[in-house]
Order: structure tokens, then C-alpha cells, then sequence
């Protein structure tokens, strides 16, 4: 405020920030996308997305535990881990907007969530997977769930759609 008691603002900042609001604001998908998506998997007949359909919800017929690798990592954890990165501030969103670069913002966000995701493989979905059953651990050598091949794990990207 300046003496007096009126408001100074800086008009032309305030119009390309509301144009900038005005746009809608990007989205991001993150999974199993595009290309990858249909690759069928190494020693199967199922797909990529199909096995990571059945670990992320289970499938009692398939006698496959439900290991969420997508949504429970992303529930639980992407805000905090938003909240550490000095690029995803509020101040660096508020940035964004007003410089019209929301689709490189939200580029940032879907990366943070591939990180998220690719932790939750590392750390067996941050503690919460069920162990891999002495016949699975047979088959495949590993007492690792969710990784055999790697493919799956590979297998997950972000993209911002408009």
C-alpha cells in the first residue's frame, strides 16, 4: 500500500496470470503407457499391462496376492515426496503459471511419480508387498516380488497429456 491507503498492482501481470489460469491446466498419466503397454512379457503369453493389471489388484484365480506398484505407492507417498523437491514448490508452481510453463510443471510431477513408483519396487511396495510363496521363490530364484525380468518395472512412464 501507498500513502494514502491505495493498492498498486501491476495490471499487465495480473492479465497474463489470469490468461495463464484460464488454460487448463495439464494432466499427467503415469503407468504402464503406449508401446510398452502391449509388449508382451519375457517367457508369457500376457502382456506388460496385463501383468501389471493382476499384481496391482490380484487375481485369486492366478493365486497372484494383490501388490499395489501404482496406486498405493502414488496414495501414499507423492506428496511428500513432491514436497521435497525445491522445483515442485508452491513458489515454483505459482512460477509456472505465471510464465505459461504448466506442461513443464507438470512433466516435473509425472517424473517425481516415476520415482515414487520405481521405490516402491526397490523397497517391496515400501513394506507392504506379500512375500513371493516358497514355489514362486523355486520357479524363479528370487524371494523379490514384482521383479523377475524387470520388464515390468521398465515398463513405467509418465506422459502429460493437455
Amino acid at each position: 500500500m501507498s500513502e494514502g491507503g491505495s493498492v498498486e498492482y501491476n495490471a499487465k501481470l495480473l492479465i497474463k496470470l489470469i490468461k495463464n489460469l484460464s488454460k487448463d491446466f495439464p494432466s499427467v498419466k503415469v503407468g504402464i503407457l503406449g508401446d510398452k503397454a502391449q509388449k508382451q512379457h519375457k517367457d508369457s503369453e500376457l502382456t506388460n499391462a496385463q501383468i501389471g493389471f493382476l499384481n496391482e489388484f490380484g487375481s485369486f484365480t492366478r493365486h497372484i496376492p494383490k501388490r499395489s506398484f501404482l496406486l498405493m505407492p502414488l496414495k501414499t507417498h507423492l506428496n511428500s515426496y513432491i514436497k521435497e523437491k525445491k522445483s515442485l514448490s508452491p513458489k515454483e508452481f505459482e512460477k509456472a503459471i505465471e510464465k505459461g510453463k504448466q506442461e513443464e510443471f507438470a512433466r516435473k510431477v509425472g517424473i517425481v511419480a516415476e520415482e515414487v513408483i520405481q521405490d516402491a519396487f526397490a523397497t517391496r511396495g515400501f513394506g507392504n508387498w506379500k512375500e513371493n510363496s516358497p514355489v514362486t521363490i523355486a520357479k524363479k530364484g528370487s524371494d523379490s516380488p514384482l521383479i523377475d525380468t524387470g520388464e515390468l518395472r521398465r515398463s513405467i512412464t509418465s506422459e502429460v497429456i493437455e
